[in-house]
């Protein structure tokens, strides 16, 4: 893996200069920096409101008791977006603005969540309601129909009731337990 990086950052540093090399001797020194600077703003200005449209659609995801994966994904893209932007080069933006791309960045990010889906821990779900909470680990429920559905952890238990006088207040049952009976003799 450190080799691979290595590799990785040596090779995107010296393609970066032989391309800042040729640009900057078609087009000059100080046009070639004015574009690196020029695109190094426009790009934290698209990727900051990307950014923002991405917390948006979060949110929406989280109201409807939904898990937000895809945008989590897209949200670190968008991070690995401005850092590229940010890095001085042609390659570089080149790649961020690639990645900036909603259509790009959607198809890429839902490849990621498949290629590392079953590398990613199983689902711990936490429901909760006015009856109290519930614990489950399982990555997927049997619907009435026998099918396999998947469980978010954002659904509310099918027994709990909502009680909308407590409207945002958890409940629960708590156990009182004195510090002096837990010490060894």
């Amino acid at each position: 893996m450190l080799g691979r990086l290595f590799f990785l950052f040596t090779a995107m540093t010296l393609i970066e200069v032989y391309v800042l090399m040729s640009i900057g001797s078609l087009l000059g020194a100080e046009l070639t920096i004015g574009i690196i600077i020029l695109t190094a703003f426009a790009g934290s200005y698209l990727v900051r409101s990307q950014g923002v449209q991405t917390v948006q659609k979060l949110q929406a995801r989280l109201a409807a008791g939904e898990a937000p994966g895809q945008e989590i994904v897209e949200g670190i893209m968008l991070l690995v977006c401005g850092v590229l932007l940010v890095t001085p080069g042609f390659v570089t933006d080149a790649l961020g603005l690639l990645v900036l791309t909603p259509q790009i960045r959607g198809r890429l990010a839902k490849a990621i969540i498949t290629q590392y889906k079953d590398r990613i821990i199983p689902q711990t779900t936490f429901t909760g309601g006015a009856q109290g909470f519930s614990y489950s680990s399982q990555s997927s429920t049997h619907s009435s129909s026998g099918h396999a559905s998947q469980s978010s952890p954002f659904q509310q238990q099918p027994g709990a009731t909502h009680n909308a006088k407590n409207d945002g207040a958890i409940e629960g049952d708590f156990v009182e337990v004195n510090r002096d009976d837990n010490k060894l003799n």
